[in-house]
C-alpha cells in the first residue's frame, strides 16, 4: 500500500509540473542541449553599389514569405530579396524627403508582411512603406518631450496587433506607437534595475508578443510580457558564454522561441533558450567567409531555419542554420 501511494503522489506531481508548463509561456518552452549548433550555410552580397552588394549593411529583417530586407546604410537604400537570394528590388536614396535617408539604423517588417518600417538615426524619424517600397507614411522629430527619441532611435519591431515599438537609446526608454505613429506610452526608465535600461538598442518581439530588449550598458538582455511587466533578464559584461560586449545591438527570436543575440565588439553570435539558457556561440572576429567583423543585426525566417547576420565591416550578409 506504501508503494501505491508514493506511486500516485509521484504522478500528481508530474502532472501538476505539466500543468503549469503548459499555463506559462516563458516556463521550460525550449529546452536543447549543449550540443546546438549555428552552421554556416553561405553568404548574400559583397562591398559595392551595384544590385545585391553593400556598403556597410547595418540592419535587415525577414517577411513572412520568407523575403528578405537589407538595410544597405552606406549606400542609403534597402534592398530585398526572395527567400533563395534572388534581387527583387531596391528603394532609396541620399536626402531628407520621404523615402529618402540618411543614418538609415534599422528595418522591421510587422508580422503579416504588410508594412515594411525603417528608422533613420540622422534624420530622426520612422518611415513606413508597403513590400515594394512605395512610401506611406513617417513620424518622428528632435524635442524635448516624452517622445524626444529623436536624439538617438535605433531599433524597431511590430507586435501582432500591429503596435510598433522602438528603443530610445538615449531616453533609455521603449518608446511605444500604433502603426499610423500615434504615440501610445513608454516602457523603462534609466537605471540598473529589472524593468530600467543603460543605452537600450536591439528589440524583437516573439509570437505571444513577448519583448525582448538588449540592454547594452547593462550588458544584458530584458525580457518584458505583452502587457509591459518585467519578467526576467540575463547576461553580463565580458566574453564568456552568455557574457557579452559593451555593444549587442541586435537579437531575433525564432518559432522555437530562441534567442539570438548579437555580440558586436566579440564579433560573434550568441544561441538561447527563451529562459536565458546559454545554447551556442559562432563566429570569430576576421574577414574570412565564416567569420565577422563588428556584426550589427540578425533576423530568422518564420520556419526557424535560416538565421541572417549582418556582418557589416565586411559589407556583406551571412546566412547560418541550427544544426541539432
Amino acid at each position: 500500500m506504501a508503494g501505491v501511494k508514493k506511486s500516485v503522489t509521484y504522478l500528481l506531481i508530474v502532472a501538476l509540473f505539466g500543468i503549469i508548463i503548459y499555463q506559462n509561456p516563458f516556463c521550460c518552452t525550449s529546452v536543447y542541449s549543449q550540443e546546438t549548433e549555428l552552421k554556416y550555410i553561405k553568404q548574400l552580397g559583397m562591398k559595392g553599389i551595384e544590385k545585391g552588394r553593400f556598403t556597410s549593411p547595418h540592419s535587415l529583417a525577414v517577411d513572412n514569405l520568407g523575403n528578405i530586407y537589407v538595410g544597405d546604410t552606406g549606400n542609403k537604400r534597402i534592398q530585398k530579396f526572395s527567400p533563395n537570394g534572388t534581387f527583387l528590388t531596391s528603394w532609396g536614396s541620399e536626402g531628407t524627403g520621404d523615402g529618402q535617408f540618411l543614418g538609415l539604423h534599422d528595418v522591421t517588417v510587422d508580422p503579416e508582411g504588410k508594412f515594411v518600417y525603417t528608422v533613420e538615426l540622422k534624420n530622426h524619424r520612422v518611415q513606413k512603406f508597403d513590400p515594394k517600397g512605395t512610401f506611406i507614411t513617417k513620424w518622428g522629430f528632435n524635442g524635448t518631450g516624452d517622445r524626444d527619441f529623436m536624439r538617438a532611435p535605433h531599433q524597431i519591431a511590430v507586435n501582432s496587433l500591429g503596435k510598433v515599438f522602438l528603443t530610445d537609446s538615449n531616453g533609455n526608454q521603449i518608446l511605444k506607437f500604433y502603426d499610423n505613429g500615434t504615440f501610445i506610452g513608454t516602457l523603462g526608465s534609466k537605471g540598473v534595475g529589472p524593468g530600467q535600461f543603460n543605452t537600450p538598442h536591439g528589440i524583437a518581439i516573439d509570437a505571444n508578443d513577448n519583448i525582448y530588449v538588449t540592454d547594452m550598458k547593462n550588458y544584458r538582455v530584458q525580457v518584458f510580457d505583452s502587457k509591459d511587466t518585467f519578467v526576467r533578464q540575463w547576461g553580463s559584461l565580458g566574453t564568456g558564454s552568455g557574457q557579452f560586449s559593451e555593444t549587442v545591438p541586435g537579437i531575433a527570436i525564432d518559432s522555437n522561441n530562441r534567442v539570438y543575440v548579437v555580440d558586436k565588439i566579440n564579433s560573434r553570435v550568441q544561441l538561447f533558450d527563451n529562459t536565458g539558457n546559454y545554447l551556442s556561440s559562432w563566429g570569430s572576429d576576421g574577414k574570412g567567409p565564416q567569420q565577422l567583423h563588428k556584426p550589427e543585426d540578425i533576423a530568422v525566417n518564420d520556419e526557424g531555419e535560416d538565421i541572417y547576420i549582418t556582418d557589416t565591416r565586411n559589407s556583406r550578409v551571412q546566412i547560418l542554420q541550427v544544426i541539432e
